[in-house]
């Protein structure tokens, strides 16, 4: 099957009866506002959408329970918002989703409804990532940036400086690692798009660059991918740094092991340190956090995810909408899904609030990082892009093709759906 087959037959099942619902929407009297989530989730988002209710009586949020994997969720989102059949009115997206499904016409124009104070509550990192060809179409609801964890307490005992280069972390993992009881350092090289943020963060820190998308640009073939790529394939070759299974692993599988004691670096997102925390983590008082490293020991820039709200051109209830992201995206909304979850908010006055810094001290120290944090390629064409550098990454880590002659073909590739893209 498909995916576009794929997206479409899970939507039919969705909006069939699959999902979270208990009751049919068009049988409640009022207006019914429906949106996808991921079942992790929901329970963060439903008293949001209670609270929306108490607010705006007549109106009731319907909280669609999605798959967890972003590519799934981005299938349905695409299936539905295609139909054009109003499936969905509040829209959840991943930072990466604003300029394809904006270009293709299926987002309402923001800038109208939220005025520059409103815009202006916003980290700019994050209200930039809901912009396609100067429009907003995305304001941002949760917000990331790729993170250098280590083990403090491993580092202060050996009288090691926490790293600032590749150099530094390739040398403190190998000589603070015990193999496979504890490993050097841990990432993401699933064949996925998390691949993609931690290669971008290693590609920064050599000095290259993607996709330039003002140009157009392709790097890949430069000699900085080349030695971003060789960090990735030293790391996990035999005797490195990483376990080889790690060309599988996602954020979960990385958190768990670090979590448990099993490794000195972990390269994940802000999420992890409230959970290293908690009662029954082995590493619990013992995190650092850094920004990525880099060649020379500059701070690096972390890749910029996060996710946002948008309202589908399709909805019947416009209106309703856009006061339902203004309620999502208020202060109060964001301490009441940030304080429990552990996720940084979007709003700059929520990284001063003092109950959200009580239950997440590292807030503090994370706001000096993502100022730093660096977009993805803004592409009507992104994902295309991404499956690409995905595929050639993943092969080259496999052995599957010599390292220069995966990146070779990845730029062709690229160029060629960058030529076509409108």
């Amino acid at each position: 099957m498909t995916p576009s087959r794929a997206g479409a037959a899970a939507l039919a099942l969705l909006l069939g009866g699959i999902g979270c619902r208990s009751e049919d929407p068009s049988r409640l009297p009022g207006i019914t506002l429906r949106m996808l989530v991921p079942a992790n989730e929901r329970p963060f988002w439903l008293p949001l959408a209670e609270s929306f209710a108490r607010s705006y009586p007549g109106v009731r949020i319907d909280l669609e329970e999605g798959p967890v994997p972003t590519d799934l969720r981005e299938s349905l989102t695409t299936s539905a918002l295609l139909s054009g059949d109003g499936a969905f009115d509040v829209v959840y997206l991943d930072v990466t989703w604003t300029a394809k499904l904006a270009a293709a016409g299926w987002l309402l124009p923001l800038e109208d409804a939220f005025g520059e104070e409103e815009r202006d509550a916003f980290l700019p990192q994050a209200l930039a990532a809901g912009v396609f060809r100067g429009r907003l179409y995305r304001l941002p609801f949760r917000t990331d940036v790729g993170l250098l964890y280590y083990r403090a307490d491993l580092l202060a005992a050996a009288g090691i400086a926490p790293p600032r280069t590749f150099a530094g972390l390739e040398d403190a993992a190998r000589r603070l690692q015990s193999p496979p009881g504890r490993w050097g350092f841990l990432w993401q090289g699933a064949q996925y798009e998390g691949l993609v943020c931690f290669f971008l963060e290693v590609l920064r820190g050599h000095g290259g660059s993607w996709i330039d998308p003002e140009t157009l640009a392709v790097g890949l073939e430069e000699p900085e991918a080349a030695a971003a790529l060789d960090f990735l394939l030293r790391s996990r070759a035999p005797g490195g740094i990483s376990p080889e299974g790690v060309g599988a692993y996602k954020e979960e599988e990385t958190r768990h092991l670090f979590q448990s004691g099993r490794a000195v670096f972990l390269r994940s997102w802000p999420y992890v340190w409230s959970l290293s925390q908690r009662e029954g983590s082995a590493v619990a008082g013992k995190v650092g956090v850094l920004p990525v490293p880099t060649l020379s020991g500059a701070p690096g820039a972390g890749t910029l995810g996060g996710w946002g709200l948008a309202v589908a051109r399709s909805s019947r209830h416009p209106r309703e909408a856009l006061e339902f992201l203004r309620h999502a995206t208020s202060l109060e909304s964001q301490r009441a899904f940030c304080e429990p979850t552990g996720f940084a908010p979007a709003r700059k006055d929520a990284w001063r609030d003092p109950a959200l810094l009580a239950a997440n001290p590292f807030l503090a120290d994370l706001e000096r990082v993502h100022a730093s944090a660096a977009p993805r390629p803004v592409l009507a064409r992104y994902a295309q892009a991404s499956d690409i550098l995905q595929r050639h990454l993943t092969a080259a880590l496999a052995g599957l093709a010599p390292p220069r002659e995966a990146l070779a073909a990845a730029a062709r590739e690229t160029r060629i759906v960058l030529g076509e893209a409108p």
